[in-house]
């Protein structure tokens, strides 16, 4: 066995974030939310009275919320040496799982070197707490002391490949920065999820090792590292953040994609109806009310868009702040953090960058259906007119009609019991015949001469 297979005091810590409360959601899903969440920390599901005291501590003002009190769960069983720690950001959960094997009563054995074989077994055992994935992301954190003379980049080749986390591994295909920060050698790896895959298929791993410097050295590695959690379990939320941003922008996209392809079938559609001999009403307000139900769901997710765009944005800029206060919180120059600011400069040239891209280009699908819905009113209202005017002649051409069969009638009848009328009037089915015929007379009089004088007015 090599020398740079061991490590002092090998740890695994996991990261995992979780989220609260989304905007939009319902009262019975925060519940859900919150019921999942801590089934990662006691495996199982809450008692009423623990549901509300967890409840009530969520309800405190401030944006980092220690849940139980700044306290750390002890979720393994003995004689394991772990804990879990749980908090909420905002509208996020946030909770680090802490394993550094078993708890060694003896000094000399607990910070012996250990083969680091054991990275795999300390990663499942704190993945067999929870059966749920994360929401939102994860990050791991392997860290130890090297012994003397111990090469530090052999040895966190061989950490990463012996933790076993991503799927065929390569080094060199997965490690995006590396740098030395509080006497430690620190190495990033990073294998994010394509444009079609989902969150659970982000790997991000960073690996400490701190220099030995003797026998109060490890002593002062684990001291650096609990005033260094802290600040990590809210970096990495950012940057889990900002992925998970991402990633829902790319499901967004292959959605409003679909919607488009709609939106071009409408379009395609109008020259043909618009066009036609005559004109169907009835399936241009259908089209109308396709349209307009295309248009609310083309904005809906344009706008939620907008809003991944403004989320990547905004934990980007956390992003950057944070690690500004991880260098005057240690106490060290900001650019001996320069390697994790790696993730910054590619996530605003990648990810900002595109989902900006794609806002302006799909915006444009939008103006598009507002043309298709403006021009299928126009029609519709053009052939409502339409509608309007012959419903019009007709109702004149009748009224004329009726009006005069009733006059006709009328004046029949006013000389029923006139003393000067003949002595062989008309009957009365006389009367209806002739009233009937003049009715009809004078509707076709009158309808000639609306339709002579609608004719000469369009020649106009």
């Amino acid at each position: 066995m090599t020398n740079e297979n061991w490590l002092i005091y090998p740890t695994v810590d996991l990261f995992v974030y979780d989220l609260a409360d989304g905007i939009g959601q319902t009262e019975d899903k925060i519940s859900q939310n919150r019921q999942q969440f801590w089934q990662k920390i006691y495996g199982e599901k809450l008692s009423q009275p623990q549901q509300a005291q967890i409840q009530q501590a969520e309800t405190e003002i401030g944006d980092y919320i220690d849940l139980l009190g700044d306290k750390k769960v002890a979720v393994f069983a003995s004689p394991l040496d772990g804990y879990a720690y749980p908090v909420k950001f905002g509208d996020t959960y946030a909770v680090q799982f802490d394993l550094s094997g078993k708890i060694e009563p003896d000094t000399d054995k607990k910070f012996a070197p250990k083969e680091i074989d054991c990275l795999e077994w300390l990663k499942e055992t704190i993945i067999s707490r929870f059966s749920q994935p994360a929401t939102i992301g994860q990050s791991w954190l392997v860290w130890g002391e090297l012994t003397a003379g111990q090469d530090a980049l052999k040895t966190a080749k061989n950490c990463y490949n012996k933790l076993k986390l991503v799927p065929n591994a390569k080094w060199d295909r997965d490690l995006q920065a590396e740098g030395q920060f509080l006497g430690a050698n620190f190495y990033e790896l990073w294998l994010p999820p394509g444009d079609r895959g989902n969150i659970s298929q982000n790997y991000h791993v960073l690996i400490c090792l701190f220099s030995n410097s003797g026998e109060a050295s490890i002593a002062t590695s684990c001291k650096t590292m609990t005033k260094l959690y802290p600040q990590l379990l809210q970096l990495f939320r950012y940057r889990n953040k900002v992925i998970w941003a991402y990633q829902q922008s790319r499901q967004l996209k292959s959605d409003l994609k679909d919607a488009s392809r709609k939106i071009q079938e409408i379009v395609k559609q109008l020259p043909e109806q618009v066009n036609a001999a005559k004109v169907d009403l009835k399936q241009l307000q259908q089209n109308l009310v396709n349209c307009l139900t295309i248009f609310s769901i083309y904005a809906n997710y344009i706008s939620r868009l907008e809003e991944q765009e403004n989320t990547i944005k905004t934990n980007l800029n956390n992003y950057n702040k944070r690690l500004e206060t991880i260098a005057e919180r240690m106490k060290k120059n900001q650019n001996e953090l320069k390697f994790l600011a790696t993730f910054s400069d590619f996530a605003e040239e990648k990810y900002v960058m595109q989902v900006k891209a794609d806002n302006r280009s799909l915006s444009a699908g939008l103006r598009l259906l507002e043309n298709a819905i403006e021009t299928v009113e126009g029609i519709i209202e053009i052939e409502s007119a339409k509608a309007d005017r012959t419903l019009n002649f007709t109702i004149g051409t009748v009224g004329v009609g009726i009006g005069t069969s009733g006059v006709a009638a009328s004046i029949y009848a006013s000389q029923i019991n006139s003393p000067e009328s003949p002595k062989n009037p008309l009957s009365a089915h006389q009367v209806f015949g002739l009233s009937v015929f003049l009715g009809i007379l004078a509707g076709l009089v009158s309808a000639g001469l609306l339709t002579f004088l609608d004719r000469k007015r369009k020649a106009k």
